[in-house]
């Protein structure tokens, strides 16, 4: 992410949206957080329609049920629209898309792409009677296979002085690509500035996942790879944490003491969902975190 010049926000209009600060989506008041320049950042806001009975391929779909899907798409282009009128009256540069989609995920991963865009962002939204919030499969799917850095963002505000945590891997376990670390730290810090915030970066291994290696030779390992790969960087060394614990629960318990706004971490693009995480951590942490999560990845498609 060398710059954030291009932003594509996802909206579902379906849901009623306007929730957030200056009467805007949350996940749009955050992209607005990103933007230094109203002149020379671009923000897409695209939302995808779909009902599987209006589509055409549900029953030979008649003319009255195209002038239904007509209707429909209309009314979600003008939820669109009033967004981008609002915004535009501040002076960002605003584009829109309306696309009719099944599933929603392969047209953002398009749109994405056909944008160039520097940052995704998307909302994941609680289940109403559940604090958990539990990620859809459209954001799961974005997890695997969007090949541009994906936030997903929750309803909580961040700071004034957002705390991002990045998370790392220095000695490449479960295949992990040698260059995806310094990535995510480099992101991380993009991110951090962009929002006057203060980094924080974590290397979380579990001493008990090798029983059969000495204690001082798994620490010593675990610390060397960790401070040669923070020697690139300019880091404060409070900032640094190096804990022996399971990625799993020391995610979860430095997001609670660092009251952290942001996490970010890495994911590969693999056939299997299951694999697409560095060693599934992802996949076990989001759903439960209370952070928003930014997923780097170690390729990006411009």
């Amino acid at each position: 992410m060398q710059s954030l010049d291009k932003i594509l926000v996802v909206l579902d209009t379906y849901e009623e949206i306007l929730e957030g600060e200056g009467n805007l989506p949350v996940e749009v008041s955050k992209a607005l957080q990103f933007v230094s320049n109203k002149e020379k950042t671009r923000i897409l806001l695209v939302s995808c329609g779909y009902e599987k009975f209006l589509h055409d391929s549900y029953y030979n779909i008649g003319d009255e049920l195209r002038v239904l899907r007509e209707e429909h798409c209309s009314r979600l282009e003008e939820k669109l629209n009033s967004i981008a009128r609002q915004l535009r009256k501040q002076g960002y540069q605003i584009e829109t898309q309306l696309v009719w989609a099944y599933p929603r995920y392969e047209q953002v991963v398009k749109s994405s792409i056909d944008f160039s865009a520097d940052l995704v962002i998307q909302h994941t939204r609680p289940y109403s009677k559940l604090a958990r919030t539990f990620l859809t499969n459209d954001s799961w799917q974005l997890v695997r296979f969007c090949p541009k850095p994906l936030l997903l963002v929750k309803d909580r505000k961040w700071k004034q002085e957002p705390i991002i945590l990045a998370a790392v891997d220095p000695v490449h376990s479960h295949h992990k690509p040698l260059k995806l670390d310094h990535k995510i730290i480099k992101t991380a810090l993009k991110v951090s500035k962009s929002l006057g915030g203060e980094l924080h970066v974590l290397h979380a291994y579990a001493e008990v996942s090798r029983p059969f290696a000495l204690p001082d030779i798994i620490l010593k390992a675990h610390s060397t790879a960790f401070e040669e790969l923070l020697t690139d960087f300019n880091i404060d060394s409070d900032h640094r944490h190096l804990v022996d614990e399971s990625p799993v629960f020391a995610l979860q318990r430095f997001e609670g003491n660092l009251n952290s706004d942001i996490l970010v971490m890495g994911a590969l693009s693999r056939s299997r969902l299951s694999d697409a995480l560095i060693g599934n951590t992802a996949e076990k942490v989001l759903d439960y975190l209370e952070s928003d999560v930014l997923i780097v990845k170690p390729q990006s498609i411009s």
